[in-house]
């Protein structure tokens, strides 16, 4: 349903381009590529590396969570026949209270890691809105679309994903770590 809508608007928004250039005005098309972008300018990339950073340093929890319930369902499957049943049944409650913990956590990892990227997309989308809504009247532009998938080719003159990279570097500069102050 969405890609219908999104397909239909296309359609319209071309109709409508091709209507003015049909009658002799002239319309300047660009496209951006906002993935580009994002990976492109040097908050994205910056941000991108704390996210993958954050992302990493879960993994490690989970792996040692996932390592250490093993190693106690190995021991069980060992000594269960071994066992007295409150030992066993004690042991039980506690493979399956790690497992729940695991899943938790797993859970939660990938929810603040979601939260953490929407965070990032919300913010740059904005920046790069601003710097297109700036950009398209001074260079004459009279649609500026968004890169997706539904584009199977785009004339490479028409891409204007390197200028808006170079503007929002411009306008968002990032200091280096080694440039940043240390906390006391």
């Amino acid at each position: 349903m969405r890609e219908r809508t999104a397909v239909v608007f296309v359609l319209l928004i071309t109709f409508g381009v091709s209507t003015l250039i049909s009658l002799g005005q002239n319309v300047k098309i660009g496209f951006i590529n906002t993935l580009e972008v994002l990976n492109g300018t040097e908050e994205g990339k910056r941000e991108i590396e704390k996210l993958n950073q954050f992302a990493s340093e879960k993994q490690q929890q989970v792996v040692s969570q996932t390592t250490e319930l093993q190693k106690l369902q190995e021991q069980y499957a060992t000594q269960q026949r071994t066992l007295n049943p409150e030992t066993r049944a004690e042991m039980e409650r506690t493979i399956q209270d790690k497992d729940r913990k695991l899943k938790r956590l797993q859970e939660d990892i990938q929810l603040e890691y979601t939260q953490r990227r929407d965070e990032l997309l919300g913010r740059m989308s904005e920046k790069i809105r601003v710097i297109i809504n700036e950009y398209a009247p001074k260079n004459g532009y009279g649609v500026i679309f968004l890169r997706d998938q539904t584009q199977t080719y785009v004339e490479p003159s028409l891409d204007i994903t390197q200028d808006i990279i170079k503007i929002y570097n411009e306008q968002n500069p990032v200091a280096s770590e080694k440039n940043l102050p240390s906390a006391p």
